[in-house]
């Protein structure tokens, strides 16, 4: 199993993350909300913005790419009716997926929030399962997994896994989320099993993020979940800043140690 951060959670540009992430040991980096530019950068392998300067900087840093979070997704989401903003989503999420596997990356984090209305309907549903499964033969060629982060029920979610029926779409659990949507995270991760591809280490107050270990998180549940899953992926830190982010996330990658570890 893998420790990884992303960067607001470092508060520093894509370089200055991964030689602190490494030096601070961190496996990985999640890099968050890469644009279009510097995804068709990532596309090609040479020059200043290609992947091999990113890779290169990741080696000497010590920390690799671990995934991408990728929020431009929310404008050209699955569900949504209009067919040609579908279109322009499997062509961001293909591109997406290339670029990650050019730079070292494992996953790709697709977002999809509503505190109103949890669900989808059907139709969305259905809208999604197939601009994913336009998806999959791409994750399935790079070998970099999708991971569906969403207020959606673990029931949604795993309808959808299971249309699309490809060893590389899944979900990418959060463990605060889970709360913030009225789930249990522990049921959660033991109602999704192996459609899980990575984990979102977070916690809460209820209102907002908390330190690890001093929100509603039940750790121990959520160990156990994990272990009965059989889960040995990713785990990679969302969490607060604050005023010193360096001495956070050492102490958030510390707790984190612990609990794989208890």
């Amino acid at each position: 199993m893998k420790i990884g951060i992303r960067t607001p959670s470092l508060k520093q540009t894509l370089p200055e993350a991964l030689e602190t992430a490494g030096r601070i040991g961190y496996d990985g980096l999640e890099v968050v909300t890469p644009d279009e530019a510097q995804l068709r950068g990532w596309l090609q392998h040479d020059g200043p913005s290609g992947a091999a300067s990113l890779r290169a900087l990741a080696e000497r840093a010590g920390c690799q790419v671990s995934s991408f979070s990728v929020a431009i997704f929310r404008r050209v989401n699955f569900a949504q009716e209009d067919e040609a903003l579908r279109r322009e989503g499997v062509q961001l999420v293909s591109d997406a997926l290339r670029a990650c596997r050019n730079v070292g990356g494992e996953a790709l984090l697709l977002p999809h929030f509503d505190r109103v209305r949890l669900d989808i309907s059907p139709d969305e549903e259905a809208r999604y399962v197939e601009g994913l499964r336009a998806c999959a033969p791409v994750a399935e060629e790079t070998g970099v997994a999708i991971g569906l982060e969403t207020s959606f029920s673990a029931g949604q979610l795993s309808r959808i896994v299971r249309a699309v029926d490809s060893p590389k779409v899944g979900v990418y659990q959060d463990l605060a989320n889970a709360i913030a949507y009225k789930q249990d995270p522990a049921t959660t991760l033991r109602t999704l099993g192996p459609a899980i591809v990575m984990v979102h280490v977070k916690d809460t107050s209820g209102n907002g993020q908390a330190l690890l270990g001093e929100g509603l998180v039940d750790w121990a549940g959520c160990r156990r979940a994990i272990r009965d899953s059989a889960y040995e992926g990713w785990f990679v830190l969302e969490t607060p800043a604050g005023d010193d982010p360096e001495a956070n996330a050492l102490r958030h990658l510390e707790f984190t140690r612990r609990w794989l570890e208890s």
